[in-house]
């Protein structure tokens, strides 16, 4: 874990010093706060357009403070600020208040599959780097189960 000084006392000779937080810290957050967003993993309905839009614009935020908690130049910072990326599009898709989403339910699922698709490729990648386990929906999301893989019955 980095640290960086704080202060520095000439006549005594010493120095102050606090825990800063690295890409490790960042990456398990950014895990933890995406493992309980429903609009990357649940069942969506054409009636939840406007709470979708909502929760792309929580990820932004989010994001956008992890971004700034990042090591500038490293992979990290590069995909959540892709992840923040895909969560703009998808709300500049929807348009104002969900309005384009709830005239056009199959733009809404286009742009929730592209959404999906572009944070399981960077939660995976993130979740290799930094060694961390995928909680159960997450994995989902980044490992989605085939439905024709199903165990062969004997006769």
């Amino acid at each position: 874990m980095p640290y960086r000084v704080t202060g520095l006392s000439v006549l005594n000779f010493g120095a102050g010093w606090e825990r800063v937080p690295g890409d490790e810290d960042v990456a398990a957050r950014v895990m933890i706060f995406m493992a309980d967003r429903r609009l990357l993993f649940g069942d969506r309905h054409h009636s939840d357009e406007r709470e979708c839009v909502g929760s792309a614009h929580a990820i932004r935020r989010f994001l956008t403070e992890q971004i700034i908690e990042a090591k500038p130049g490293k992979t990290l910072g590069q995909r959540l600020t892709l992840l923040r990326e895909a969560a703009r599009n998808f709300v500049d898709r929807g348009g104002s208040d969900a309005a384009d989403f709830r005239h056009d339910h199959l733009q809404f699922g286009l742009a929730l599959g592209d959404l999906r698709a572009a944070f399981a490729l960077h939660l995976a990648a993130i979740a290799e780097e930094f060694d961390l386990d995928l909680e159960y929906e997450l994995a989902r999301l980044v490992f989605p189960e085939d439905e024709d893989e199903t165990e062969p019955t004997e006769a």
